[in-house]
């Protein structure tokens, strides 16, 4: 069994270095993006996010308010437990119930809400860099570019075109939405002249 297994190992290494071997001597061109990095660095990427960020916002302070309620309620039934009927103290237990039931349900219609928006915003994200990294993996001659973070232990910085991907984002993004300001804009705004 142990010699079924060395056997593939050396085959797997030998087969690994004639195809190193082979992509050297045809021109092998590799690459590397850190989609993540890609993510986060890209304009529409982050007002997808703020949008995000907004709604989940709205939620907690709707949810604040009703937990509010329920805490109110609640302090209320303790104080006046005492000097209530039984039918009283039931009702009021079940108006308790009912409101906690409110939370609940706003809380998943919300959690629904915000992911169904953040599904239909990050997709078309996600697609238009993955569309990105084909064109230049077909336009710069590349024969294979991989995800930096999940593949890789190290990369020559050489072979990393997070950044120019980054790069090419923002600016069509720029060109699409031209009323946006862009950073440069920002910073000599802000500069006293």
């Amino acid at each position: 069994m142990k010699r079924i297994s060395i056997l593939y190992v050396t085959v797997g290494i030998g087969l690994f270095l004639f195809a190193i071997s082979t992509a050297a001597q045809n021109q092998f061109k590799l690459g590397v993006v850190d989609t993540q990095k890609v993510f986060e660095g890209y304009k529409r990427a982050k007002a997808a996010d703020d949008v995000l960020k907004t709604a989940e916002d709205k939620l907690r302070t709707q949810l604040e308010d009703v937990r509010e309620e329920i805490r109110t309620m609640e302090e209320r039934l303790t104080k006046q437990k005492l000097f209530l009927q039984d039918p009283e103290t039931e009702r009021i237990e079940s108006d308790i119930r009912l409101k906690k039931q409110e939370y609940q349900r706003e809380l998943e219609i919300g959690q629904e809400s915000i992911l169904a928006k953040q599904k239909e915003l990050v997709e078309p994200i996600l697609k238009e860099i993955e569309t990105l990294i084909k064109e230049i993996g077909k336009s710069g001659g590349y024969n294979l570019i991989l995800e930096k973070r999940l593949v890789t232990l190290y990369v020559d910085p050489s072979y990393d075109l997070t950044d120019s991907v980054i790069e090419t984002l923002n600016k069509r993004y720029e060109e699409a939405n031209p009323s946006e300001p862009s950073d440069k804009d920002a910073e000599t705004s802000e500069t006293p002249q």
